[in-house]
């Protein structure tokens, strides 16, 4: 509900009190859930008490009125309580959903009632005829109760109705239409003159600070980049002084040959000796195997060695025997024996030089992992500061949207209606359409049909024929034609507003009784 919250925001600072009458919830923001469950049960709750459901559907079941203090009184919180049920029970909606809600941002005390118009028992709609006037009187009497009389015109006029003599009229406008329209004239040109110049004015300081802010966000990513750029920079450096030496390990990978006075040479230089003893080695064991070949204890004591050497390996004396017999199974075997050999070297080779890479390549992520640190500290702090000039520049934002609000509220009460105004206009509307939805009667009928029934108690409809009774569901049956009413006399020409002269069906705002 609007009345929850303040004007164009979701705040709550001018509420006061909020009473929930004949609901089952305690949150005042689902109240109207509840309210729109009853609403939709209608039928069923008329179904039950024995009401039929005819009639005109209800499209706006929920009824809204403000009751407002004059400034001096000080009633307290369980009073307006009070007053407002009254108010309900004048109505005759003292059993209906209601929530009445206390507003503080006025300097006089006022509260808001929404209440629901279908009974909660019944589910018929309650009726909404005559309710301005049972308000208003309702009014005269608690001011007559309180003994302060803060509206003396309705006073006079209930007093004149109480005593079956005629109300005083309400005095004429102190201007004529052409002097008010010429009035109003000039205070829009003064309006239009008044707001191009606030706009002129705020519009340039609007251009200053928003080309000041993308500045300072051209600059905020620049920083950002540096800082990015100069990360990058030192992770290239460190990754490009390791990974010569890295490189460096591995012959394939090296552009010359190290400085002989290196650590990398002395490794070099180790492992071309280990090369030649094996070379020597195997030359060796070759020109043995050989030798041996050439008798036959010899070739099956080679058969042996072999078979003693590949006894991990499947075949057993089957192998065996196939060595003694075939000269060039030993000699592959011998072969394929001595590339193991090789291979075994190389591999061991391969670990050393992996050990020593892992070394440098783990002193590499020391150094960057540092690097990444100091990055994030200094990323940490940078957004700190961004945050900083963000903030500021969003209260010099704020402080120029309250400074502008300022301005345009000096504005609105100098050019515009007063607010006060706007709200008794907009729920006067709202009375009389729930009204019209109610009880089927427009507003002009309802007043045509209240200047009847004076001029009837005062005798001047003594010469007229009483108009036949109003049928209670007011539809085309109902209606009269205009020959019906001219000849009894109730015709009245409408003033439809044809002309540019004429006076147009709908009221002006502006224009007063």
């Amino acid at each position: 509900m609007y009345v929850l919250h303040d004007k164009h925001a979701q705040t709550s600072e001018r509420v006061g009190f909020v009473e929930l009458h004949n609901l089952a919830t305690d949150d005042p923001h689902r109240a109207w859930r509840e309210m729109k469950a009853l609403c939709d049960a209608a039928d069923e709750l008329k179904k039950r008490s024995g009401v039929k459901a005819t009639g005109r559907k209800l499209t706006r079941p929920v009824y809204a009125f403000t009751l407002n203090w004059h400034e001096a009184d000080n009633p307290d919180q369980a009073h307006m309580r009070e007053t407002a049920f009254e108010a309900l029970r004048t109505l005759g909606m003292e059993n209906h959903q209601a929530v009445i809600v206390e507003h503080t941002d006025r300097p006089h005390k006022h509260v808001h009632i929404i209440v629901n118009l279908v009974n909660p028992e019944t589910g018929h709609a309650v009726s909404l005829s005559n309710d301005a006037h049972k308000l208003d009187r309702w009014a005269d009497d608690y001011e007559v109760s309180q003994g302060v009389i803060r509206s003396p015109d309705r006073r006079a006029k209930f007093h004149a109705l109480d005593n079956g003599i005629e109300p005083p009229k309400r005095p004429a406008q102190a201007k004529s239409r052409e002097e008010w329209e010429a009035t109003r004239k000039l205070n829009g040109e003064k309006a239009k003159q008044r707001a191009a110049e606030i706009k002129a004015a705020y519009a340039a300081h609007v251009a200053n600070l928003k080309a000041a802010q993308a500045s300072a966000f051209k600059a905020r990513n620049a920083d950002s980049e540096k800082l990015w750029n100069s990360y990058k920079a030192d992770r290239k450096a460190v990754t490009d002084r390791y990974q010569p030496f890295i490189d460096a390990i591995w012959k394939s990978k090296r552009r010359s040959p190290p400085h002989p006075y290196t650590e990398q040479a002395l490794h070099d230089l180790q492992e071309s000796a280990e090369w030649k003893q094996f070379g020597r080695t195997q030359f060796a064991q070759r020109r043995l195997f050989n030798a041996r070949e050439r008798s036959l204890l010899g070739a099956i004591g080679n058969a042996v060695r072999l078979h003693y050497a590949a006894m991990k390996e499947r075949g057993g004396l089957a192998r065996l025997f196939k060595l003694m017999i075939s000269p060039a199974t030993r000699r592959k075997q011998f072969q394929q024996q001595q590339e193991n050999e090789k291979q075994v070297l190389r591999k061991r080779q391969a670990q050393s030089r992996n050990e020593r890479a892992a070394t440098l390549k783990a002193a590499r992520r020391v150094e960057l992992a540092k690097l990444s640190q100091e990055f994030q500290r200094d990323r940490e702090a940078m957004k700190t500061r961004h945050a900083s000039e963000v903030a500021a520049q969003k209260a010099v934002w704020r402080q120029l949207a309250a400074e502008r609000e300022k301005v345009w509220s000096d504005f609105r009460k100098e050019f515009t209606i007063p607010e006060l105004r706007q709200e008794a206009d907009q729920q006067q509307s709202l009375r009389d359409e729930f009204g019209e939805a109610a009880s089927g009667t427009t507003r002009a009928e309802a007043k045509q049909e209240h200047q009847r029934k004076a001029d009837q108690s005062q005798g001047k409809g003594a010469d007229r024929a009483p108009p036949p009774e109003k049928s209670p569901r007011r539809d085309w049956r109902a209606r009269r034609s205009a020959a019906e009413r001219k000849a009894d006399g109730t015709y009245k020409k409408r003033d439809r507003g044809n002309d540019d002269s004429g006076r147009g069906r709908q009221r002006d705002r502006y224009d007063h009784d």
